[in-house]
């Protein structure tokens, strides 16, 4: 398991490089990766998450099926909760917000998705992916509902709740409501198949996200204030799935649920933070550092929980 791991998140990661060379053969590199950032918030993202509730929301085959939405609510809090927790002993974090956002917050849909088929052979991918749109049931509107909040702590609060309505959060409800009232069974093949298609395009932006926007980023990623993104990278990518590995022996739950426990805790901070934080120079700094530097940890830190998770499920 940890082999195959490491294998994964490294391919994940050339995948990623590659798409930024490619990427930078166009004018303004940076420019062309907000682009297609954009496009997967405001277009592929929510067509994937509609799309799977109208044509694949089965939860009653998948036992403990409403398991899966509640821990990425649960990790997501824990995580905020532990970063709120060391905000108030370090008083030297000038942005909270963003701290507990980079804690938070985990590369917990794109990177899985990318990296799924080097873990799981044909048998068990299928349920995996299953399990993962399961898990992203509640994950992607909780990142752009309460991340979006920690990043806009000091706007209003008018603000702040006019940001929470965005495009991912509203393909979630519109599929949800599509497939709880049955009325997805009625929408034509002809609308499915190409928002499927639009779809089926966020897992392969991904790869470029996990190496194209970290490269982007390096030049904002400055040497000159480290100290933020190292604490949050300690508490990411080492305290929690530690803490989170610890509970899985302890507690000892069904097989795929603890998969996901470990296997989310791990995953470095999540890579659209830095599209929702305001494009404050030193913010954007910190949190393109915290991006980096969990990401560039994760290839050790990835392999060696999924270990830990090997053993005691393998």
């Amino acid at each position: 398991m940890m082999a195959i791991s490491f294998h994964g998140i490294m391919e994940v990661l050339v995948i990623g490089i590659a798409g930024f060379l490619v990427m930078s053969g166009f004018k303004g590199s940076e420019e062309a990766m907000n682009f297609l950032t954009r496009l997967v918030i405001r277009v592929t993202l929510p067509c994937l998450v509609f799309t799977t509730f109208v044509t694949r929301f089965e939860p009653g085959k998948i036992e403990y099926w409403w398991a899966f939405p509640l821990l990425a609510v649960v990790i997501n809090v824990l995580g905020v909760t532990v970063a709120r927790g060391y905000v108030a002993i370090d008083k030297t974090i000038k942005y909270p917000g963003d701290f507990m956002a980079l804690v938070g917050f985990q590369n917990g849909v794109f990177l899985p998705l990318a990296f799924a088929p080097v873990l799981f052979g044909p048998d068990k991918l299928p349920q995996f992916l299953n399990l993962v749109f399961l898990y992203n049931l509640l994950s992607i509107p909780t990142f752009f509902t309460l991340a979006v909040w920690l990043v806009n702590l000091n706007d209003s609060l008018a603000s702040r709740l006019k940001t929470v309505i965005n495009p991912p959060n509203l393909g979630t409800i519109l599929g949800l409501v599509c497939a709880m009232t049955g009325i997805g069974a009625h929408i034509p093949e002809w609308v499915i198949r190409p928002l499927t298609a639009v779809g089926s395009m966020s897992s392969t932006l991904a790869c470029f996200f996990v190496g194209g926007i970290i490269v982007t980023n390096l030049r904002k990623a400055g040497l000159d204030n480290i100290s933020v993104p190292v604490k949050s990278t300690i508490l990411k990518s080492f305290l929690f799935p530690a803490f989170a590995s610890l509970l899985v022996y302890i507690v000892r739950p069904p097989e795929y649920i603890a998969l996901f426990i470990i296997m989310q805790s791990v995953m470095p901070s999540a890579l659209m933070i830095a599209l929702i934080t305001p494009n404050v120079p030193e913010r954007q700094h910190t949190i393109a550092g915290g991006i980096l530097l969990s990401s560039l940890i994760s290839i050790l830190t990835i392999p060696l929980f999924m270990g830990i998770y090997g053993a005691l499920y393998g």
